[in-house]
């Protein structure tokens, strides 16, 4: 009897264990956990293994489960002196103190059970992951990380990152002359559908500033006088630094100067705060982008299309450079110029027909790749 009952007892521990460990893998804070990894902490690297292998270990844990499950109710058969109150009590007794009581636990502490005792994890997938079946498909997979978690590991590296690159190149800025008139500023912003328009003396390396699409309501004056101050800041700086300038004097827009003091790019709140958050959509963003394939060779794109997509979606190898982002920044960086539309444009192996344009881009292309 008093084996029966030790028997017993070990056996309800281990399963009330068993639980609040698959219920801790279930509901453990795994931004907390990757913080954890990058730190080094023991609990962290063990179980980074096992994760890897997260579904052989759920059912390690499981098998586990059922094993001492059934000790149990033998022991207890022994004690009642029958298997049916052995069962009843099972069902009632082990069901309140080996299932629902750790898992209410564990819901709640989750990833302290995992700190304090990853051991057993290891110790229970090392005795029973033998006896299941090989899962060899990673549950942590790059794919498969949550919303919330690419953010973190954005946020993580976002010290690292540069203004250079997060700016909009100075082949893609949308600018106007300080002594244009305000109906062709009017028009820009009607065509451009930007809210902020960059305003320049000679050309972009001589910036004095932007208008806001709300200017246009000041009665009529001058660009001149509806300028608004712009910050220069190197593009080396570190956006972490920009973000926090920007937010702190209340100042939605920067110029990037390269190392000779030339106008590289512009910046905007948004630009930085995208690069943690991932592209934000309002409702001046349009979402009909042209692209089809017309033959093997041959396809029409929206010119705002970005190279780096387009080289991997279709193969097609258009050189890349920091001083562009999209096929129209491209065309008009090895044209030198916006081109107008029915403009036939050739470089190395691409021939160009410009479909549309407006004052400031190009809108759509024909693309051709001709044997060079």
């Amino acid at each position: 009897m008093n084996t029966a009952i030790i028997i017993t007892s070990v056996s309800v521990i281990i399963l009330a264990l068993i639980s609040a460990l698959e219920s801790a893998l279930n509901s453990f804070n795994r931004l907390r956990y990757e913080v954890d990894k990058k730190q080094g902490k023991r609990y962290a690297v063990v179980l980074e293994d096992l994760l890897e292998k997260e579904g052989e270990l759920k059912a390690s844990l499981r098998l586990a489960y059922d094993l001492f499950l059934v000790i149990a109710v033998v022991s207890l058969a022994s004690i009642f002196s029958g298997l049916f109150t052995a069962i009843a009590i099972a069902f009632f007794g082990l069901l309140i103190l080996t299932k629902i009581l750790p898992m209410a636990v564990a819901s709640y502490n989750g990833h302290s059970i995992l700190e304090n005792l990853y051991f057993l994890i290891k110790a229970f997938f090392v005795i029973f992951s033998p006896f299941v079946k090989k899962d060899n498909t990673p549950a942590i997979q790059e794919r498969e990380v949550s919303g919330e978690m690419v953010i973190f590991q954005n946020a993580l590296n976002f010290s690292e990152v540069k203004v250079r690159e997060c700016m909009i190149p100075r082949t893609e800025i949308c600018a106007i002359p300080q002594d244009a008139s305000i109906e062709a500023l009017l028009a820009q912003f009607a065509e451009s559908k930007y809210s902020r328009i960059i305003v320049y003396r000679e050309n972009l390396d001589s910036i004095t500033g932007y208008v806001h699409s709300k200017d246009l309501f000041s009665g009529g004056k001058p660009i001149r006088e509806i300028i608004r101050d712009i910050d220069f800041v190197p593009e080396e700086m570190d956006a972490q630094t920009l973000l926090a300038n920007l937010i702190k004097n209340k100042r939605s827009i920067a110029v990037v100067n390269d190392q000779y003091g030339g106008t590289a790019g512009i910046v905007t709140l948004e630009d930085l705060i995208e690069e943690i958050f991932g592209e934000i959509s309002d409702e001046l963003d349009k979402e009909d982008l042209i692209e089809k394939r017309v033959s093997e060779n041959e396809f029409i794109f929206s010119a705002r299309l970005e190279i780096k997509y387009l080289n991997k979606a279709y193969d097609l190898d258009i050189p890349e450079n920091d001083d562009y982002e999209t096929l129209g920044g491209f065309i008009t960086w090895f044209n030198e110029n916006i081109p107008i539309e029915g403009e036939q444009l050739k470089y190395e192996k691409f021939e160009f027909s410009i479909l549309k344009t407006t004052i400031n881009r190009v809108e759509s292309v024909s693309l051709r790749i001709v044997a060079e």
